[in-house]
């Protein structure tokens, strides 16, 4: 992690709950958001977008014709592995994150027992 204590601070935001509180409230939450909290959504936002256009992409290479030309079906398929191991890459840094969310939760209530 990084020293720079925003940062640390973005890393232990649950993203899911600060944006169900803004949602909730948008008036009173968006205001009182910190900027830890305005970082980990900016993060999380960049991260879905990613994966959304690596979802359109897969859409598209699954939309290309197979043709019965080895080498055009070959592109094809290539495509769409590139696509499926992205979207697969991105899905287990997501899972890594949430899994550091669950091992500082785990930390924390370990401290409060």
């Amino acid at each position: 992690m990084s020293t720079d204590p925003l940062i640390s601070a973005a890393y232990r935001v649950d993203v899911l709950d600060a944006a169900g509180r803004i949602i909730a409230n948008p008036r009173r939450r968006t205001v009182a958001a910190s900027s830890a909290e305005v970082l980990a959504l900016a993060w999380a936002t960049e991260v879905l977008n990613g994966i959304a256009i690596e979802a359109e992409l897969l859409v598209r290479a699954l939309q290309l014709p197979i043709t019965g030309n080895d080498s055009h079906d070959a592109a094809r398929d290539n495509a769409i592995q590139m696509r499926l191991a992205s979207l697969a890459h991105q899905f287990a840094v997501m899972r890594a994150a949430d899994n550091l969310q669950t091992e500082k939760e785990d930390t924390d209530a370990n401290r409060s027992a």
